[in-house]
């Protein structure tokens, strides 16, 4: 997670934001592993983003078991990581 880090967020809690800007179609981290009961566990602390159907910048995407946070378009310096989970079944 070199080019995020976690922070206060102004939306819930704790969230990640760039540390530097970020192009688009980027992946940048695994959020969750599928574990043995074939339920998502969150992977610390990759998965402290913040949902957001309105301001998502970034997608969530299953590749076999792990889920993945990939970036939908260029990222500022300081911008917190929005993604809305409804989109990755």
């Amino acid at each position: 997670m070199a080019v995020c880090e976690v922070q206060k967020s102004p939306i819930h809690g704790s969230g990640v934001f760039a540390t530097e800007n970020i192009a688009a179609e980027i992946t940048l981290f695994e959020t969750h592993v599928l574990g043995p009961t074939d339920r998502w566990v969150n992977i610390s602390p990759n998965c402290q983003y913040n949902h957001s159907k309105k301001n998502t910048n970034c997608r969530s995407e299953t590749r076999g078991r792990f889920k993945f946070l990939v970036t939908i378009r260029e990222i500022q310096q300081g911008e917190e990581l929005l993604v809305d989970f409804t989109l990755d079944a």
